[in-house]
């Protein structure tokens, strides 16, 4: 059990960097009373927890292994025991590029979830368009589904305008990024597999979906599909909504051609 006090520790970065437009990673923390560094992992027995100094710090950042923030910011209240001022929950941290907010039409960035405060924080170095804010696990992983929806919802709108499938296969690979949720994956795969060409749909079906959700059959991706189908083309078309390329088509059509093709036989890769 950790035996670290909330007030004696400062969160100033996230172990690894963000090589993808979100996510979350455990905390890096500094230890006021002698600043010296670690990973914040509630998992590990206290006396396994390896403190570094402020050179090794510099190091695993500029290698890319720790990802710093402009300013520190405190453990979550949330993650602590009020009485003792211990931290007894797992915090996270959670960073965002901003081009995954705008494509999906401005999702919030909340300041805080359930009550509890989030204080965005830029990113030192090569990362100007990423944020980071630390909160509890569980508040991480809502935030972050709660985007997955956002981007499933913009894609659906899109869908119904008819927009060049390159842009519906962005949106469904940020919600892919996004989700921690099974149910939102399983979504996010569809509308991924929705984005293709007819002729790639069967192998993102084996190579990804099949093997992720390996109790779904062929006949019900299919299904499932058309459903989605006839739902995109019941949607109303607004005329902001059409900013289509010349060369764009419908994407509608091609989902079409997936789900009244036959049946393919399925090839293991």
């Amino acid at each position: 059990m950790s035996s670290l006090r909330a007030s004696d520790v400062e969160i100033v970065g996230f172990n690894g960097a963000p090589r993808v437009e979100c996510g979350r990673s455990l905390p890096v923390a500094r230890r006021k009373s002698d600043g010296m560094y670690c990973v914040l992992d509630l998992n590990r027995v206290m006396d396994t927890i390896i403190w570094h100094n402020s050179e090794e710090a510099t190091e695993f950042a500029n290698a890319g292994r720790w990802t710093e923030l402009i300013n520190p910011v405190c453990v979550p209240n949330t993650c602590i025991e009020l009485e003792t001022n211990i931290i007894t929950a797992q915090p996270m941290v959670i960073f965002e590029n901003e081009t995954l907010l705008d494509v999906a039409d401005r999702i919030p960035k909340p300041d805080h979830h359930n009550g509890e405060y989030l204080h965005w924080q830029p990113l030192k170095k090569d990362h100007p368009d990423y944020f980071a804010a630390c909160a509890s696990e569980s508040a991480v992983e809502a935030m972050l589904n709660d985007w997955a929806e956002g981007l499933l919802k913009r894609f659906d709108a899109m869908m119904g305008a008819h927009r060049h499938r390159t842009d519906l296969k962005r949106i469904a690979d940020f919600a892919l990024c996004a989700t921690r949720s099974r149910t939102l994956r399983w979504k996010a795969f569809i509308r991924y597999a929705a984005s293709q060409e007819p002729d790639k749909v069967q192998r993102t079906f084996d190579r990804f979906i099949h093997a992720e959700f390996p109790q779904v059959s062929w006949d019900v991706f299919v299904s499932e599909l058309k459903t989605l189908r006839d739902v995109w083309d019941a949607q109303p078309v607004f005329q902001q909504d059409l900013r289509v390329t010349s060369t764009s088509g419908s994407v509608t059509s091609k989902v079409k051609d997936i789900v009244s093709a036959p049946r393919p036989k399925l090839v293991r890769l």
